[in-house]
């Protein structure tokens, strides 16, 4: 007899880059050649610093970046790995309207979120699963895992707009609106074979449970920039994002063919936001970013701190600490045409590891990167940029459910996350 279940779900979470638990913080092709943004006056500082976009000359910008990212997550259990490799590729806008003491920009872009993965042979929660209810009858029940497999993906795509004004040489101040679209979708399945009759005993039965489900919200958020340019080669950025209220809603297909002591069971049980009609909030974060730059010579220095404030955000059923980055990076200038780049970037996401599951868990990581920039003529200029995260892996912690002396025991989960990544810009200013 087969038991058909997917009692957990897969991968829906990252990333891209994420080094918060949802946001990304690579926006541009600049990020992946030097993480250290937040204190520089650049066209992509529409996203990083946008105050400082009122320094720039005169003049209409457009900016492309296009980020090309391989990834590998895993989830390793009892020496078995289950994984997921995979392409994502994230592209963002930037247009920027300088005049005077004036400028008017947009972005667009995936602000939060990831890649679509595939777990072709499951995840380690369905394992758990099944180790949990052999426990539960002292290995008599006889589960084994014959099928699972899964898919998901988490995007945020956002449109910002807004605008900044020079308050002096030194001084300036932006302000903006974004618009934020979440899509998060979920599905699996997977198949074990037990003894029926053990099964009986205990009250399980049925043979099939399948989920296919999409939760969607959209909320609004508030933009506010200040640049300090004290001198000619020092610089300092500052910019907050005001938290983005969201209220997701489930929209899914489910079959609740299993049963335990006559109660339907469904993936859903385990991760009621995912039940149809289901709401939740899972807001994006207020975010500070601070950051400088100092310019000696043909080497500009920058450093910075961006900071999560997690713990006021609702973000499902789970509670999280507040995360931050620090990064730091440098650039030379080799002769006119060209600029090399390199820089690092440490996040602590604030995330607990009783939240790590087959659906998230939000690791810390590091960042290198660098890369070369190229400007052929005065109006274009051409970003190139290759970077390594490295993630820490963790394992989570034993996880008890609603069912009585049935408990998923994620210690036994060593959770693992590598990203490699090749990025291009491009800028035309008329």
């Amino acid at each position: 007899m087969k038991l058909k279940i997917a009692i957990m779900s897969l991968l829906a979470s990252t990333i891209l880059s994420a080094a918060s638990i949802d946001y990304l913080s690579n926006n541009s092709a600049s990020f992946f050649q030097n993480p250290s943004q937040t204190g520089k006056i650049t066209v992509e500082g529409v996203f990083y610093n946008p105050a400082g976009t009122v320094f720039l000359e005169d003049g209409i910008y457009l900016n492309a970046n296009m980020q090309n990212s391989l990834i590998e997550e895993s989830m390793i259990l009892k020496g078995k790995k289950y994984g997921s490799k995979t392409y994502a590729g994230a592209p963002s806008f930037n247009v920027l309207y300088k005049k005077d003491n004036f400028s008017i920009f947009g972005n667009a872009s995936v602000i939060a979120g990831g890649a679509t993965l595939k777990y072709k042979e499951g995840v380690a929660g369905v394992q758990l699963a099944g180790d949990a209810f052999n426990q539960l009858t002292g290995g008599r029940l006889g589960a084994k895992l014959i099928e699972n497999n899964f898919k998901g993906q988490n995007r945020y795509y956002q449109l910002m707009t807004g605008g900044a004004y020079r308050i002096n040489d030194k001084f300036s101040i932006a302000g903006g609106l974004k618009y934020v679209l979440g899509v998060r979708k979920l599905k699996g399945n997977a198949s074990y074979s037990y003894n029926p009759l053990v099964g009986r005993v205990i009250g399980l039965s049925g043979n099939e449970l399948h989920l296919d489900s999409e939760r969607t919200a959209s909320g609004i958020g508030g933009v506010i920039g200040f640049d300090y340019k004290p001198t000619d080669t020092l610089n300092f950025g500052l910019k907050y994002e005001t938290p983005v209220k969201l209220k997701f809603k489930a929209k899914a297909s489910e079959v609740k063919g299993m049963s335990v002591a006559g109660k339907p069971l469904g993936i859903s049980f385990f991760y009621p936001e995912y039940a149809d009609g289901a709401k939740y909030r899972r807001d994006l974060p207020g975010v500070l970013s601070l950051g400088v730059s100092k310019d000696m010579g043909k080497f500009t220095y920058s450093a910075g701190y961006i900071h999560y404030f997690n713990k006021a955000a609702k973000m499902d059923r789970f509670k999280y600490k507040n995360g931050h980055e620090l990064n730091l990076g440098l650039d030379y200038r080799i002769n006119d045409k060209f600029i090399w780049h390199a820089g690092f970037n440490y996040a602590d996401t604030g995330a607990p590891r009783n939240t790590f599951n087959d659906v998230e868990y939000g690791v810390n990581s590091q960042i290198y990167a660098t890369g070369l920039t190229y400007k052929p003529t005065e109006n274009s200029e051409w970003k190139f940029g290759i970077a390594h995260v490295s993630y820490n892996s963790a394992n989570g912690e034993k996880e008890k459910t609603l069912l009585p002396g049935v408990s998923l025991d994620k210690s036994q989960v060593k959770y693992d996350k590598s990203i490699n990544v090749f990025t291009v810009g491009y800028t035309h200013k008329f």
